[in-house]
């Protein structure tokens, strides 16, 4: 390392010592590494800083993100710092941010060198013009898509799109082309829980997914939210959701639909309108589900051809909803249900007693009660013309003998009634039936 080098270093540890932090300038004129001049300062981040830097040997240019000196003794900054150098570099997409070497201060504070882009970033190539034509936004947004499908297909989800993070350069005569940046809070497949807990908010809040705001578990459905986001204010020149307080926003996220595009811009055509609601959806499952569904109907869009939508939505299935049924309610009808319990189980023992009572005095009758003669049967009466039951009958010897009839089985037998019988004719004239007489 040059002198100059090594005296900004002294003066570094120095500073340190007395609780003074690093300032921006206080790297400017050294050499890192013997091999990258430090010429100035390009931006300032919630991590670290972002210098204009030459290589000596190459006479390259090239910048220089450093971790801020306050945050080296915190262990998960110093991890997302150097997650971020990895990320970058292990996706290998050109519209992706190219680093190119990494390393550690004598301070230990550390730094990661990247490819020096001239252009402008996205916020403030829409704010130079207010909103976006149509043609423009979905020429960004394919470039877009084309970096965050690499970056899901290496296993990382980026989780701070935003247009800051989104570089518009001039490369080979095309204009507009785009560089994706900082994956300082990039969410990595199998990656150590502890940078990703339960409950913990990470990124901007206009353009955080309903579950980002929540803090649970995400994937790379959260910046397929973001890129619909970055779409809508391309175009509009809003974003869909805006409030005085993070809480308010984060609650529009959550709660709200938007405003759509088309409502807030006529000028905006149906089907963009539609891949934007789309990616906006509040539920994951119900967006596009890659990045590679979104370009492809981008693609037919500027080709005039019909888009698709989502081909690989997984719905989820809902279960209906069931009534609440009112606490009272309920204790209504358990009373009802044990009065009519009551009253079956008393009435059957009554019925049971009273039964049994009855049953108990007709055997005490029956034992206690003196035996009383039959009565004697009250002699026939004679027959009358018109009440005469047939008299049974008799044998011969029956006759002779003079044995009474026999008596029927049942002591009182049921009398038939009597048929009537015809009345006796009147006399005829003699005269008139022997009429020769």
């Amino acid at each position: 390392m040059s002198d100059n080098a090594t005296r900004m270093e002294d003066r570094e540890t120095s500073g340190a010592l007395s609780g003074v932090t690093r300032t921006p300038d206080s790297l400017l004129g050294a050499t890192i590494d013997g091999r990258y001049r430090v010429d100035g300062l390009l931006g300032e981040g919630g991590m670290g800083l972002v210098y204009e830097a030459v290589h000596t040997r190459l006479q390259k240019p090239l910048a220089i993100k450093v971790l801020r000196r306050e945050n080296i003794k915190d262990p998960e900054v110093l991890e997302r710092f150097q997650r971020e150098a990895e990320s970058a570099s292990g996706i290998g997409n050109q519209h992706i941010v190219d680093i190119s070497d990494f390393g550690t201060l004598q301070d230990g504070s550390t730094y990661f060198v990247m490819e020096r882009l001239h252009g402008a970033d996205l916020i403030d190539a829409i704010d130079m013009v207010g909103r976006m034509p149509e043609e423009r936004a979905i020429h960004i947004a394919m470039q877009i898509c084309r970096a965050l499908g690499a970056a899901h297909g290496a296993g990382i989800v980026h989780r701070d799109l935003k247009p800051e993070n989104v570089f518009l350069i001039e490369r080979d005569g095309v204009e507009d082309f785009v560089k994706v940046l900082d994956f300082g809070i990039a969410k990595v497949a199998h990656g150590p829980n502890r940078l990703t807990r339960a409950g913990e908010v990470l990124g901007t809040p206009h353009y955080m997914s309903p579950e980002q705001c929540e803090g649970e578990g995400i994937d790379h459905r959260t910046d397929v939210y973001a890129l619909g986001v970055l779409l809508y204010e391309m175009l509009t020149g809003h974003v869909p959701h805006d409030a005085d307080t993070m809480m308010g926003i984060l609650t529009k996220h959550l709660y709200e639909e938007p405003i759509t595009p088309k409502e807030r811009l006529p000028e905006v055509s149906a089907e963009v309108d539609a891949i934007i609601m789309r990616c906006l959806e509040k539920k994951p499952e119900r967006r596009y589900q890659t990045m590679q569904d979104i370009y492809a109907d981008l693609e037919r869009l500027r080709a005039g051809e019909p888009t698709l939508g989502p081909r690989s939505v997984t719905l989820a299935v809902e279960k209906p909803a069931r009534r609440r049924v009112a606490p009272v309610y309920l204790a209504g009808v358990a009373v009802v249900v044990l009065i009519l319990i009551g009253a079956l189980t008393f009435g059957g023992q009554s019925s049971d007693d009273a039964a049994l009572s009855s049953a108990a005095g007709t055997a005490d009758d029956v034992s206690t009660a003196p035996a009383k003669p039959a009565p004697e049967a009250p002699p026939p009466s004679p027959p009358t013309a018109e009440n005469e039951e047939p008299s049974p009958l008799l044998s011969p010897a029956q006759e002779a003998v003079g044995e009474p009839a026999p008596t029927p089985a049942r002591a009182k037998r049921a009398r038939r009634k009597p048929r009537p019988r015809p009345k006796p004719a009147a006399p005829r004239d003699p005269a008139i039936l022997d009429p020769w007489n």
